[in-house]
């Protein structure tokens, strides 16, 4: 595991005095802009992004290895030593994989941890912003760790759980290689990823998949790499079938996913083995949400047509607000220097425009989740917390080697 500095920007770490040779030293060198860097982030990790698997790449070519693995010998004599590119040498290990870290440093990696979750009270979680996130009511995380098919759990920071689930975003259709699980959030466990790949690949649901629209229309012209991901994703349970399966396990089980300009979002709520409530939205922008199954009490007050249809239908100009819109844009424009971001402006302008028409808020993930189980953005003082949350490995992540890479604590 990474070793971390604290908000002072000094490095947590052990004493210890082993000669470091002249092999050892021409590897120095290669750390030296690397801890300079890494002692002017003060709070975070000191592998943290400091040392890219790219710069480990040219220290593979430098020394003619074969792979990154054949410099960890080297790396970890640095590390012993006392010389400042010490920890240059770590964020370099950290990158390789967090088991070649040695046990000293692993020992006091998780004194920190554990001190800064001895401190950390319920916050809004960012992270849902980043990914789907899974909510199950119990506060057994064995069971939740065991019924996701995860394992190596790690002590997680809030902070740390927000990089995760960053992490998963940005490779919507590969699947996860580790999760975040928060800690018992009013009696509510949260899970941040979509880990599937603990269940076995079903050739029937690739025949069907290679067999489909999607398929004959879009996916068919992808790079091998994606189609494959894309197949291997489809042979897996829908999310659906997942979220049934967990309610039946758990009494209950939801699953959520914000959208984003041109990105799908929704949520699915199954009790006792079954779902009973689930949607689906294209993206943001045009705002077109398709339901399945029987209304829920979470939507009571929540709009779920567009915000055009709704004005017409109740003797708008359906436009109304989308002039509005345009007309903050074209003042943006020309008023950039004043520093008020255009989302500010709109909110405001969104708050009045609901005044004078009575339009509801729009059925939204955050929304059915704030008032169906726990809303992960509005989480403070009032929110009863028990446990810690923690970074546990799928199935995927423990084919590709175990934990690796940068945190921030």
């Amino acid at each position: 595991m990474p070793l971390c500095t604290d908000e002072a920007g000094s490095v947590v770490r052990q004493r210890m005095s082993v000669p470091c040779g002249g092999e050892c030293r021409e590897v120095v060198g290669w750390f030296w802009h690397c801890a300079r860097l890494s002692a002017r982030q003060p709070g975070t990790c000191a592998y943290g992004g400091f040392l890219s698997p790219m710069t480990i790449d040219h220290y593979v070519a430098r020394f003619g290895v074969r792979d990154r693995a054949q410099l960890v010998p080297l790396l970890q004599q640095v590390r012993r030593s006392h010389l400042p590119e010490r920890r240059g040498a770590l964020s370099a290990l950290a990158e390789i994989g967090w088991h070649t870290i040695e046990p000293a440093d692993v020992a006091l990696l998780h004194r920190f941890i554990m001190s800064k979750l001895a401190r950390e009270r319920p916050q809004p979680l960012r992270a849902a912003k980043e990914c789907l996130w899974w909510a199950l009511p119990t506060d057994d995380q064995a069971a939740v760790l065991d019924a996701f098919g995860l394992s190596d759990p790690v002590p997680a920071t809030v902070a740390m759980g927000a990089v995760v689930a960053a992490e998963n975003r940005r490779h919507p259709i590969e699947e996860c290689e580790r999760v975040y699980v928060s800690a018992v959030l009013d009696g509510w466990t949260l899970v941040f990823g979509d880990p599937a790949s603990h269940y076995p690949r079903d050739e029937h649901r690739i025949q069907e998949s290679q067999e489909s629209y999607f398929w004959e229309t879009l996916m068919v012209n992808e790079p091998d790499d994606v189609k494959q991901a894309w197949l291997t994703r489809m042979s897996r349970p829908s999310r659906d079938e997942r979220c049934a399966e967990l309610s039946g396990r758990f009494g209950a089980a939801h699953w959520y996913k914000e959208a984003g300009d041109y990105e799908w979002g929704g949520w699915g709520i199954a009790e006792n083995g079954e779902t009973i409530r689930s949607a689906h939205l294209d993206d943001c922008v045009y705002e077109e949400l398709t339901l399945h199954g029987d209304p829920h009490p979470s939507e009571e007050g929540l709009r779920a047509e567009p915000v055009s249809e709704w004005l017409l239908d109740h003797g708008f100009a359906p436009d109304a607000w989308d002039d509005i819109v345009d007309g903050i844009f074209m003042d943006r424009i020309g008023n950039l220097s004043d520093g008020v971001p255009f989302a500010e402006i709109r909110d405001a302008q969104w708050a009045e425009f609901q005044q004078r028409t009575a339009i509801p808020d729009a059925m939204t993930p955050m929304r059915i989740a704030e008032r169906a189980s726990v809303g992960p953005l509005t989480l403070g003082p009032h929110t009863r917390m028990a446990g810690h949350g923690v970074v546990a490995l799928t199935e995927r992540g423990r084919q590709g080697g175990g934990h690796r890479g940068a945190l921030p604590i």
